[in-house]
């Protein structure tokens, strides 16, 4: 049997998750490993992310407190990095800087152990509240269409990305649920 090791990736969420972390390991959860492999596989190797984010989505529905509503973005954005975190084809890199901004995931293809990895992927997260406006929201998505670009520009994103397509990728969610995702542009590094 599989054994499962997570690890908390800075500082910033290990404080945020701690009082959580301690919470949720009283319950027996367990982790359908079978159709995340397969959807990180499909990431790697034809450029699909959406089965991935779906599947995050709905691990996120199942765990979500009224608590995590309340924490917003960085508690979305701290639980899609742990889950991405779980497979190797990719190194995970939250909250990077690039290009004068924070890039919220940086997903760099470990190429030195698994040359077959043919995409990589800057995800740019937007968290509606069940307050927000149609035009909060569109607002949102302009603006993570523009930064995800700016992003893609840096020099270093694209000498780390050598060899692959890069997928520039807003996702807009409200609570638990994906509002909408979209590739922004597809670049050939």
């Amino acid at each position: 049997m599989e054994q499962l090791v997570l690890g908390i990736p800075n500082n910033n969420v290990r404080k945020q998750y701690y009082e959580y972390i301690l919470t949720e390991t009283e319950q027996d959860v367990t982790i359908d490993m079978s159709d995340l492999r397969s959807s990180y596989r499909l990431m790697a190797t034809k450029g699909d992310i959406r089965p991935a984010l779906t599947l995050i989505a709905e691990a996120y529905k199942q765990v979500s407190r009224v608590r995590s509503g309340m924490e917003g973005e960085r508690n979305l954005q701290g639980f899609i990095s742990a889950y991405f975190s779980i497979t190797s084809l990719y190194l995970i890199a939250p909250e990077v800087e690039m290009s004068h901004g924070f890039c919220d995931l940086f997903l760099m293809p470990d190429k030195k152990r698994y040359e077959e990895i043919a995409h990589s992927y800057i995800i740019e997260l937007k968290y509606l509240t069940a307050k927000d406006t149609q035009a909060t929201a569109d607002g949102q998505w302009t603006e993570a269409a523009e930064q995800v670009r700016r992003y893609a520009g840096d020099r270093l994103v694209r000498q780390m990305t050598i060899g692959t397509q890069l997928h520039l990728i807003r996702l807009q969610m409200r609570g638990a649920e994906i509002v909408r995702v979209e590739e922004v542009e597809c670049i050939t590094c």
